[in-house]
């Protein structure tokens, strides 16, 4: 088992961008569902007599600020994936690819237990909501990480590290044309899914 993830996760660094950034996404997914239903099994009681809460209670301020404050949010943790992948990498690990599965993780146990602030009243409801925002939010924290995934600037073959396979510097990156289409992506996918969270939360 843990010869076949790690054959897996050394893949990712001789496929294409986009190949790596769809696998990514899937192992993103995968994590986010499972600690789901975890949680949604831990704490069934969570989705029953669930108390209305009005959407707007969670806004910051009007549309603008809303909209203003999701995006830095998302940009912090955008931040820990890039920083941590252009970093350093052991092995197949960089710590960019941690953030994103604890990311997922805490994002599917958040679900799963209907803790958000403003909790859904059905597993439907919740659903419904995360194809209109969640999915797009996660979305842009994939690609990015498949697009920054193997540009670390310290490489080793094991943690801890006993010595640098390879060292770059941040003049020697290169970003091809489809990785710098990925960039785009991330940032159409945050503007988008931040936009509409506080549409809705603004209602």
């Amino acid at each position: 088992m843990s010869k076949s993830i790690g054959r897996l996760f050394s893949g990712l660094y001789r496929v294409g961008a986009v190949r790596r950034t769809i696998i990514v996404w899937f192992l993103l997914q995968a994590v986010l569902w499972v600690f789901f239903a975890a949680g949604y099994l831990a704490k069934p009681g969570a989705w029953q007599d669930v108390p209305a809460v009005a959407p707007s209670s969670a806004a910051v301020g009007g549309v603008a600020s809303t909209m203003g404050y999701i995006v830095l949010r998302n940009c912090i943790v955008l931040l820990l994936i890039g920083a941590g992948n252009l970093l350093v990498r052991f092995g197949v690990v960089t710590p960019g690819l941690l953030v994103l599965i604890v990311q997922g993780a805490a994002i599917g146990w958040l679900a799963g237990t209907n803790g958000f602030e403003v909790p859904f009243p059905s597993v439907a409801a919740a659903n419904m909501q995360y194809l209109r925002i969640g999915l797009w939010e996660t979305s842009a924290y994939a690609v990015f990480c498949g697009l920054t995934l193997t540009k670390s600037l310290l490489v080793a073959d094991s943690f801890p590290a006993k010595e640098w396979a390879e060292k770059h510097t941040l003049r020697s990156l290169r970003f091809s044309g489809a990785e710098k289409a990925l960039a785009v992506l991330t940032l159409l996918l945050l503007v988008g899914a931040a936009l509409v969270e506080a549409l809705y939360l603004a209602r």
